[in-house]
């Protein structure tokens, strides 16, 4: 059964697996792109650079590609415009012959072939993959490293922030030493890369498809397209509830695989939060960073949830964590990542099988449910009036509004009717715009929606 639609294009292939010169040689491959995981019976084009690494100039070539060591596909001769293809240079090529397999893994050859190279054994690039009948989208994952003392951190924040506003991206900031670093773990997990500069990008935790950890920032767009053209083996699905009074953050994280790949398997949360002020190197005063790391709720290593080596299809592991958010954070600010990480080689073999994402409590008119029922407050945001209903639920309640810390601000006794919304006049509470949680308790339950007060 197919869980889910690909919505990424194709076009995006960025992973670089080079063949990198090391001494003289002629012609060789590079750039050669394609997903840990893509869709089965559907056809791929496979694209790479011809190169030359040699100062005798390169006057033609084919590329040659096969799967599972079976029949090669050439292409045409290329003749390159005399005197040839240069040292260092390149010709960007897409093969006619696209690729389209069957479920599971293979192995991918792509090969260049010339009639004067003096160096054909690195002229081979060699990659494997696994093709899925059912999947799930693929989403992503960026833990970046941005710091106060780094001179390049405006730029890479700005490539970050922007890489943020993609649903297919799931982007993490870690702060290791400036006045941001609030959060142990995260420390410890990221040194655990042994990387000492700023900005850094580990993309899908280092791993995914030979990714070399790297503060060229204006290339992780490219690198981050790549995976997101991708599919991913499970579904994660999160849920989380917060109670404003205690401050204590509930987060359920399921994982249900399409595709059985082998463990171990660890999930984990990411817990960040949104506009932060705060010092920054060559920025602007009054700096506003997002994504900010504050705590890994499965800590450095991630919990294994009872998810086995080799998980059943269609079953689904869950595991819920809980944290008290400390009264420095905002809670309306915060947002989560879900993470799904295989390690089949411990943790500098590590990867993200998959990622979700979702704020701890959203704004807007989605209701929150109170059993088989719905809490609706509307409009959102409201300005001096708020209605309220919960369907199907008549009778007397109480409704009350509080400050995302907890404070009650108003307390008020209603009467629900039938599909009938209570109008709340709040013009003389002396409501500061901001946001609020309002509860509403009855004698089937209660239920509680955020909701947002402006001019």
């Amino acid at each position: 059964m197919q869980l889910s639609t690909l919505r990424k294009g194709l076009l995006g292939l960025g992973l670089l697996l080079s063949g990198t010169a090391t001494h003289a040689q002629n012609a060789y491959v590079s750039n050669l792109s394609i997903p840990r995981y893509i869709k089965a019976g559907v056809s791929y084009p496979l694209a790479v650079w011809a190169r030359n690494a040699s100062p005798i100039p390169l006057p033609s070539f084919s590329i040659r590609w096969r799967v599972d060591a079976g029949t090669w596909n050439t292409g045409p001769t290329i003749n390159v415009t005399a005197p040839g293809l240069s040292q260092n240079s390149y010709v960007p090529y897409t093969h006619p012959n696209q690729m389209n397999v069957a479920q599971g893994p293979h192995t991918l050859e792509v090969q260049i072939m010339s009639t004067n190279d003096s160096d054909p054994t690195n002229n081979t690039i060699t990659l494997n993959f696994t093709a899925l009948s059912s999947w799930a989208d693929k989403v992503v994952l960026l833990e970046a490293r941005t710091e106060t003392w780094c001179p390049q951190c405006p730029p890479s924040n700005d490539v970050t922030n922007d890489l943020m506003a993609n649903p297919d991206f799931a982007v993490a900031k870690f702060h290791l030493s400036d006045a941001l670093d609030d959060c142990g773990e995260c420390v410890t997990y990221y040194n655990q890369h042994n990387i000492t500069y700023t900005p850094a990008g580990i993309i899908e935790m280092g791993e995914y498809g030979g990714y070399a950890i790297s503060s060229n920032y204006t290339g992780w767009l490219a690198a981050m397209n790549a995976r997101a053209a991708g599919v991913a083996p499970v579904e994660l699905a999160m849920t989380s509830s917060v109670n404003t009074t205690t401050r204590v953050l509930t987060v359920t994280l399921s994982a249900e695989f399409t595709y059985a790949v082998t463990g171990p398997h660890k999930l984990n949360v990411y817990v960040a939060e949104d506009n932060v002020p705060g010092p920054q190197q060559n920025a602007p005063a009054n700096y506003i960073h997002n994504k900010v790391m504050r705590a890994m709720l499965g800590g450095v290593t991630g919990v294994d949830a009872g998810i086995p080596n080799s998980p059943v299809v269609g079953t689904s592991y869950s595991h819920t964590f809980s944290y008290t958010v400390p009264l420095s954070y905002d809670i309306s600010e915060l947002h989560l990542i879900g993470v799904l990480e295989n390690s089949p080689g411990g943790f500098g073999n590590r990867y993200s099988l998959n990622s979700v994402t979702r704020s701890v409590a959203g704004v807007g008119i989605a209701d929150l449910s109170l059993g088989d029922n719905s809490l609706q407050a509307y409009p959102n945001p409201f300005v001096n009036e708020l209605y309220v209903n919960v369907d199907e639920v008549t009778g007397p309640a109480q409704v009350e509004l509080f400050t995302l810390d907890g404070r009650s601000v108003m307390q008020r006794n209603i009467v629900l009717g039938n599909g009938a919304a209570t109008r709340l006049d709040l013009s003389g509470e002396g409501l500061v715009n901001g946001a609020y949680l309002v509860r509403i308790m009855t004698d089937k339950g209660s239920a509680e929606q955020r909701v947002m007060k402006v001019d």
